[in-house]
């Protein structure tokens, strides 16, 4: 699935996410993490994304990391489904 550019959230780091799986507070498998990290390229950004609002009152929501390459989203990791 295509991450709209409308679904993308703040700036997160290598370092926030790293932390926060070690401390539990990441829904995703620590493998799935490091495949995602192997594909990272010097000027890449990774971003929080969520669906609406209306998604997740509809059973049908999406939250997860996805990783941005050039201002376009080239993978994801999802971490929350509803």
């Amino acid at each position: 699935m295509s991450i709209p550019k409308s679904w993308l959230k703040e700036p997160v780091t290598v370092d926030e996410i790293d932390a926060d799986l070690r401390e539990g507070r990441m829904p995703v498998g620590a493998s799935e993490w490091e495949a995602l990290k192997t594909k990272m390229r010097p000027g890449d950004e990774l971003r929080a994304y969520s669906s609406p609002e209306e998604s997740w009152e509809n059973l049908a929501g999406r939250a997860g990391i996805a990783l941005i390459r050039k201002g376009r989203v080239v993978d994801d990791i999802l971490t929350m489904l509803n």
